[in-house]
């Protein structure tokens, strides 16, 4: 991990999720606290993508061949 930060998930399950999986990026729901967050596992950048809930709010992640957006849409 790069600097300190509250995780609502564990850090040692999600470097060993990127290793087992060889990825640097990895994209879940579940903890509705969307954000991306910037890791470094085995001194390499990764990075965790969390999508938000859909009680209040939409959540989408929006993926292009070089870049990426995480938004939130109104729920009507």
């Amino acid at each position: 991990m790069t600097a300190p930060e509250i995780m609502d998930v564990n850090a040692a399950a999600v470097a060993d999720a990127l290793r087992s999986a060889g990825v640097r990026t990895l994209i879940h729901g579940h903890t509705h606290r969307p954000a991306v967050h910037d890791l470094l596992v085995d001194g390499a950048p990764a990075r965790r993508i969390v999508l938000g809930d859909w009680y209040t709010q939409g959540s989408v992640l929006e993926w292009a061949r070089d870049s990426f957006a995480l938004r939130t849409l109104p729920r009507d």
